[in-house]
């Protein structure tokens, strides 16, 4: 009954994250550019079920528990995404596209991105298994090609948008 009412209470707030945004949430894309729906849980199973370096695009809302050291102008946070300490992701969000506001524990924060599962043997190893990153614009690669655009809303306002 506890663990209920816990998720009762994460997807309450995050109707009133989503629903206090002062301005338009952009639709986060898959690679097929339809739109995804905000699912947690998704992201949680692909962490539990796919190998190192598995990669998808994530649409997450989640609780700050962890900020960690700018690492080559990079912010590094865990987003806990089931009010449970196995919940957690780390989210990667590189600077150059915009500061974020100062990330701190306890912050309500949207993310729209490129999941990788990231394991100990992973090219960017996470403690937590797995990550979102490109959590901004894309500019395209060094090939010219492009995947959708990623984003983080944080305190009502979108950032790494363009």
């Amino acid at each position: 009954m506890r663990s209920l009412l816990g998720l009762l209470v994460f997807f309450l707030g995050i109707q009133v994250a989503e629903a206090s945004f002062s301005e338009a949430v952009p639709p986060c894309l898959d690679d097929q550019y339809q739109p995804l729906n905000l699912d947690n849980s998704h992201v949680l199973r692909l962490r539990e079920s796919t190998q190192d370096q598995y990669k998808d695009r994530a649409f997450v809302n989640g609780v700050v528990t962890n900020v960690y050291a700018d690492r080559t102008g990079h912010n590094h946070f865990a987003l806990n995404l089931d009010s449970h300490p196995a919940g957690d992701i780390e989210i990667i969000y590189n600077q150059k596209f915009g500061r974020l506001p100062q990330i701190v524990p306890g912050m309500n924060v949207l993310a729209c991105g490129d999941y990788i599962t990231a394991g100990p043997r992973s090219r960017l190893p996470s403690p937590m298994g797995a990550i979102i990153h490109w959590v901004h614009y894309n500019p395209g690669d060094r090939d010219g090609g492009k995947h959708p655009h990623g984003f983080v809303g944080v305190n009502g306002r979108i950032y790494g948008y363009h």
